[in-house]
């Protein structure tokens, strides 16, 4: 099942912007819809959705993150094994992924170096490395709403926190 957005969507278009597949249709002011056949159930809508109108494949309801917290690819130096391979650059549609060159690493050949201005956090990457060289900070389970700790996307100050502590209060 494919994520899906409900009826609490502002349209603000902030998913639309997001999609790394275009996947998401709908007029500013509007609800918008997700097209199933499209979506590579990535989260990137979700995470970044303001009034948290959208449901994760599970059916549960996604967690927006603060722009610093947003899911992105990690890699693990000691476990790259560079040029070679490349299964996670030749996967990444969005191209956020590249080869570095690496002199002072025991790989010859560089590793993949991940540019987080592209990265989406859709795990496309991380499901094709056979070495455990790559991975989504925060994991998917983190974009869970029930799962995220509150602490962390609760506001400091400003109106947010008066929303957050009523939101926790009705939990």
């Amino acid at each position: 099942m494919a994520y899906t957005i409900i009826e609490t969507c502002i349209g603000c278009t902030a998913c639309v912007k997001k999609c790394p597949v275009e996947a998401i249709s709908g007029l500013r002011n509007e609800l918008h819809i997700i097209d199933a056949e499209l979506c590579i159930d990535c989260g990137a809508c979700g995470a970044v959705c303001p009034p948290e109108a959208i449901l994760d494949e599970m059916g549960d309801l996604a967690r927006t993150f603060p722009r610093r917290e947003l899911p992105l690819a990690k890699v693990v130096e000691e476990n790259c094994i560079g040029s070679g391979c490349e299964l996670c650059i030749n996967i990444c549609p969005f191209e956020a992924l590249s080869l570095q060159d690496t002199p002072n690493h025991h790989d010859f050949y560089g590793m993949a170096s991940v540019d987080p201005r592209k990265c989406v956090g859709c795990r496309l990457c991380e499901t094709a490395c056979g070495w455990s060289a790559i991975y989504i900070d925060p994991p998917r389970e983190m974009l869970k709403r029930k799962v995220y700790p509150l602490e962390i996307l609760t506001p400091k100050k400003g109106k947010g926190l008066k929303r957050a502590a009523a939101g926790a209060a009705a939990e």
